[in-house]
């Protein structure tokens, strides 16, 4: 009697321990689909950004931006470089800078410095109208062709057609201004001539 009851507690143990072992097991399994399901969800996440006014709706993901996007930060950008009194010169300037990419800060500080010392020295003020904005989205680039206005004091000295183009960078899902500069019609991203570096 005692050894059916000493082979009998045995065999509980024995399937108690093969329940666990297979327990254990499917557990691991799982812990190992969730593993690899995790590591193929890391950066896909997106980013989904609401203007001010609620007319289209943008989105950043870990290496690429909506088409939206570039075209409203471009046009935002372009506006506070272009559309510049020599009184508020100053205050655009900074908040340009504020967006400039790190390593491009220094060039384009100089270059917008320039340009707002001119302004000031001859009492200038410019407008850019926007006609075509073309965005080039594997490059975070956007080029925005328009017209120029320019006045002089209260009077207005010009008015020219003309293409800027502004390139960004983006760096932990925000971007940043690297490049802004004037380029053509013809090549409104100013890429170099074929054999040229």
């Amino acid at each position: 009697m005692l050894f059916k009851k000493y082979l009998s507690d045995t065999d509980n143990s024995n399937r108690e321990i093969r329940f666990l072992r297979w327990l254990v097991f499917w557990m691991g399994g799982i812990v190992l689909v969730q593993a690899v399901m995790t590591a193929r969800l890391v950066g896909m996440e997106k980013t989904v950004l609401v203007p001010p006014e609620i007319n289209r709706s943008f989105w950043v993901s870990g290496k690429a931006v909506s088409k939206e996007y570039l075209e409203e930060m471009a046009y935002w950008y372009a506006g506070l470089a272009l559309d510049i009194t020599p009184i508020a010169s100053d205050y655009q300037n900074s908040l340009f800078l504020k967006y400039a990419a790190p390593s491009e800060f220094g060039r384009l500080q100089a270059e917008i410095g320039a340009r707002a010392e001119f302004l000031k020295k001859n009492n200038t003020a410019t407008q850019f109208s926007v006609r075509n904005i073309t965005p080039d989205e594997k490059n975070h680039r956007v080029a925005l062709s328009g017209t120029l206005f320019t006045w002089t004091s209260d009077k207005k000295a010009g008015e020219r057609n003309a293409t800027y183009m502004v390139g960004f960078k983006l760096m932990n899902g925000k971007l940043y201004v690297s490049d802004f500069k004037e380029t053509t019609d013809q090549n409104p991203f100013g890429d170099p001539a074929p054999g040229q570096p």
